[in-house]
């Protein structure tokens, strides 16, 4: 496994990582036995994949217990990265809610405490004067964000932050639009999300019929399924025509289609780590494998090149999952 140092800290975390938003039991994903989810991250720690993202808002915390129970008596292997919420970021809050995640996971510390979404209302100072307390504590080690714009990345620009979590994919690259280029001035490595979209760019899906319905709440698929939070008309026809040429990508090369999205993110500018679900040791085998292929440049080059036309019809809009007031990340 390939790692990369984080800015200014002694943290060296791997280029794969594991999501546990799946070990909480979301509708999106459904019910997941605990020691499946357990098993899981044993065998991602086995493999060098010591980077283990979660959220006090995953499951109402089931996520973060199920973290802690699998890493007892391994802690010292594990890179734990966990949220606060957008709501909870005054003082106070903060600090409440960083213990109610120590106790949860059962641990004294947290290696990357993280921003889950940026807030309009509470300004930065306020929180990160929390965040440095907590360090001084030795409760924190360092502090990343998520969903963050390149508003909100200038307001942070004088305090330490390590990462940046973005989705980030094939099929939502938005966050180039501004976003990776201020992370990347900052010293702040990219964290991409969803780098699979939800399925998208498994295989798994060629028409929108082939889409759970509980999976129809991202901004992809249009607001009549009433699954999610926006009332967008979505990209359904441009996503299944561009995965349509993908397909035939595949077949020309041989390359899956996670195998194709994956080298994207590899190549792409300052990508630190891509962060994967999965739900059991099957999804995570093949995960590993898919990462560890490695795909030549003009293969890279050509994707990319062919994605560019999906990436201009979706706008400007790096949120996800809302368009209210042009979405949350600004």
């Amino acid at each position: 496994m390939e790692y990369i140092k984080l800015h200014g800290t002694d943290l060296e975390i791997p280029r794969l990582s594991l999501g546990t938003w799946s070990f909480s039991g979301a509708k999106i994903w459904g019910a997941n036995e605990e020691q499946d989810s357990i098993d899981t991250i044993h065998a991602a720690m086995d493999a060098g994949i010591t980077l283990l993202d979660t959220a006090e808002k995953y499951g109402d915390g089931k996520s973060e217990e199920v973290l802690g129970k699998a890493v007892k008596g391994r802690r010292d292997k594990a890179i734990i990265a966990t949220k606060v919420y957008t709501d909870c970021l005054h003082y106070d809050d903060v600090l409440a809610h960083c213990e109610a995640s120590l106790k949860r996971m059962d641990t004294d510390y947290i290696d990357i405490y993280q921003i889950h979404w940026p807030s309009r209302e509470i300004p930065h100072e306020e929180t990160f004067r929390a965040f440095e307390k907590l360090i001084k504590d030795g409760k924190v080690r360092a502090i990343g964000v998520c969903n963050y714009g390149p508003g909100a990345m200038e307001e942070i620009k004088n305090y330490h932050v390590v990462t940046n979590q973005l989705p980030y994919s094939l099929i939502w690259r938005l966050v180039e639009k501004g976003i990776v280029q201020k992370s990347v001035e900052n010293n702040i490595a990219v964290w991409a999300y969803c780098p699979l979209a939800q399925g998208l760019l498994t295989g798994k899906f060629r028409s929108i019929d082939d889409v759970p319905m509980g999976r129809r709440e991202t901004r992809f698929y249009s607001g009549k399924w009433q699954q999610g939070r926006h009332n967008d008309t979505g990209f359904e026809k441009e996503i299944f025509t561009f995965l349509d040429v993908l397909a035939d990508v595949c077949t020309q090369t041989g390359f899956t289609m996670p195998q194709l999205a994956l080298a994207f993110l590899k190549k792409a500018e300052g990508v630190g780590s891509i962060l994967m679900g999965a739900r059991n040791l099957h999804q995570l085998e093949q995960n590993i494998a898919a990462f560890e292929t490695d795909v030549p440049d003009d293969v890279v080059k050509q994707i990319t090149d062919l994605s560019e036309g999906l990436k201009a019809a979706m706008g400007d809009n790096p949120d996800l999952w809302e368009n209210k007031n042009g979405g949350r990340m600004f």
